[in-house]
């Protein structure tokens, strides 16, 4: 089965030519393998630090020291998650010749059975989906929670959407098991339509037993040393703990204010490259410690308008030519939008879901299309 690891289209002239050459001009071939050396260090630190962090969950002894290995596990998790299976899912991880994923990254893109869920689902949802089309309500399904929450002016709003700016927040502890039981429920649509496809078995069968297995691990060893009922109680915590991270992250760089929305359909008439940087806002890039240790945590999210236009160039390289993109952009008008820190997304995140839970619905006055 040929999965392609990104939906970017073919360069032309205008903004994505003037882009891509400047971006290209700046990352020449040593820059791109000091970049991704330093992604390569970085992934280690981390497979340790998940290692050690659930060793130490199986020795704790004590409610203290179960705690603190416990919370260690779980940012440790949401770091696997942000910057080794991302890049590899991208054909970031290792250069590859081609758009199609390599066999190399798809291996380490394999780090994502470790932290629950299925990189065959994570690669159409995700690259296909939601960098095809980011923010487009009825496409993107990282906007679609259903009639929990609206999320775009595009979306239906309903009565209990006036609070959601208050209720979503716990919510998003739910974001690893969503994702867990998405992948399974999306492969049940799926063989209503394809029951005798061997790669749709297969599929099935991938997603099912690294979830049994991940399950198993995270419930059974543990359990050796500890009693079960405090496992279980335990592993739910890191994985709402887990999904809260995610979640947060993930909405701070597209459901805010400035971010432009748009329907399936009735999509605005941008090229992709310039969609991209419309639908994205970075936020984050100063030099004080806390921002650098967000920076390196966080696996490039925050530099989002950059993983948008180029999701094949490993995250460690982002701030090296988030210069490039202001620049351009500048060059061709095009809004850039950049957060000045972390918490100033939270709460333009908090402000976006207010207005959505209260504005009207908008009349689309044209059919037009992305042209990529």
């Amino acid at each position: 089965m040929s999965i392609s690891a990104g939906p970017e289209p073919a360069v032309a002239g205008g903004f994505a030519g003037a882009l891509t050459r400047a971006v290209t001009a700046r990352l020449d071939p040593e820059t791109l393998r000091e970049a991704r050396r330093r992604l390569h260090v970085k992934a280690v630190v981390i497979a340790l630090w998940y290692a050690a962090s659930f060793t130490g969950v199986i020795l704790a002894s004590g409610w203290l020291e179960s705690a603190t290995a416990a919370t260690s596990l779980a940012l440790a998790f949401a770091a696997v998650g942000f910057n080794i299976q991302h890049d590899a899912n991208h054909n970031a991880f290792f250069n590859a010749p081609t758009k199609r994923l390599s066999r190399a990254n798809r291996i380490v893109g394999w780090s994502m059975f470790a932290v629950g869920a299925d990189a065959n689902r994570w690669l159409y949802r995700h690259n296909t989906l939601h960098h095809g089309s980011p923010n487009v309500a009825g496409i993107d399904a990282d906007i679609n929670l259903g009639p929990l929450a609206r999320l775009a002016p595009f979306q239906r709003r309903y009565f209990w959407h006036r609070y959601q700016h208050l209720y979503l927040w716990p919510l998003y502890c739910f974001t690893v098991l969503e994702i867990m039981f998405n992948d399974l429920a999306t492969l049940v649509g799926a063989s209503r339509h394809v029951r005798k496809s061997r790669s749709r078995l297969s599929d099935a069968t991938v997603a099912v037993l690294t979830k049994v297995g991940f399950i198993a691990v995270m419930l059974g060893l543990p359990s050796l040393n500890h009693p079960f009922w405090t496992v279980a109680v335990g592993a739910l915590a890191v994985i709402f703990a887990v999904g809260f991270l995610l979640g947060v992250v993930f909405q701070s760089a597209h459901v805010v204010e400035g971010a432009e929305f748009a329907e399936a359909g009735s999509r605005p008439p941008y090229q992709w490259h310039e969609w991209q940087v419309r639908s994205s806002l970075d936020f984050s890039h100063g030099s004080g410690p806390l921002s650098r240790l967000f920076r390196w945590y966080a696996g490039g999210l925050d530099h989002q308008t950059e993983h948008h236009l180029f999701p094949r160039v490993p995250h460690t390289a982002y701030p090296l030519i988030a210069p490039v993109v202001t620049a351009v952009c500048h060059d061709y008008g095009i809004p850039r939008r950049v957060q000045p820190s972390f918490h100033a997304a939270v709460a333009s995140h908090f402000r976006h879901l207010r207005a959505m839970g209260r504005a009207p619905r908008p009349v689309l006055a044209h059919n037009v299309t992305i042209t990529r």
